[in-house]
């Protein structure tokens, strides 16, 4: 695969390990992910806040499975984010994927490898079309998988907002008794988690940002005016690092189309 395309933003965002470590609960209220006591590990978190996506994948990779979350961070925030074509998009979470798997079979207890299973699978669903994953039994694991996460950290905003969005894609797909008998998705319990996680991460343009897709998917008629207004809410940001900047640029331009 050839060089990544660079994140635009990177320039105005310039973080060193000291600078994450001292706004690390700011930066971290999506994930909940525990502050590293490793100058190294820190410094990899410090390529990814800045928007240097490839290169924190690489550091992260470099420090084995300690670098793993921030690793997976980075590439997917690449692959959702600035990445153009579609293939490459599904190969990059495939990566994610298949990392995210080894990292849950050696440590099963790390709330992130159970998310990133999750979250790679269902942008590669999403890739392939829902209807097309599901029947290839996909979204069974998308949701164990997410679930998992959860019951480890629930408050792991992320994990909410893949999992209710997920259980509106189902619903919009199969419809709701369909996803409710075969694959456990229920409106009701998807709504509650996307308000859980904008609970935990109530300034997050990304937690914004997806929470007003979700709802679209559910029922974009009888929801369109909330999701106009977190989509609103999600431009208004002001932007901490370089990935919040990507996630307020991109809910600007679905606001003017």
């Amino acid at each position: 695969m050839s060089a990544w395309l660079p994140c635009p933003y990177t320039a105005d965002y310039r973080f060193d390990a000291d600078r994450v470590r001292a706004q690390w609960a700011v930066l971290h209220a999506v994930d909940d992910e525990p502050a590293p006591d490793s100058d190294a590990l820190l410094q990899a978190w410090a390529l990814f806040h800045s928007g240097q996506f490839e290169q924190a994948t690489d550091a992260g990779l470099a420090l084995g499975i300690d670098g793993l979350s921030v690793a997976n961070r980075a590439t997917a925030a690449h692959a959702t984010l600035v990445e153009p074509h579609e293939p490459t998009r599904i190969e990059l979470f495939r990566r994610v994927h298949a990392r995210a798997c080894a990292h849950a079979a050696q440590r099963p207890r790390q709330p992130s490898a159970w998310y990133w299973q999750g979250y790679a699978l269902a942008r590669y669903a999403n890739g392939i079309h829902v209807a097309r994953a599901l029947a290839q039994g996909l979204g069974t694991q998308v949701r164990a998988a997410l679930e998992a996460a959860l019951t480890l950290d629930p408050r792991h905003a992320y994990a909410h907002v893949a999992l209710g969005t997920f259980q509106c894609a189902v619903i919009d797909k199969v419809g709701p008794l369909v996803g409710a008998m075969t694959y456990g998705a229920h409106a009701a319990t998807a709504l509650d988690h996307l308000r859980e996680a904008q609970r935990l991460a109530p300034e997050s343009p990304a937690v914004l940002h997806e929470c007003a897709s979700a709802l679209l998917l559910l029922d974009g008629e009888a929801h369109l005016a909330d999701a106009t207004q977190l989509l609103e809410r999600a431009a208004q940001r002001t932007a901490r690092d370089a990935v919040e900047r990507l996630w307020v640029e991109l809910a600007r331009t679905r606001l003017t189309l």
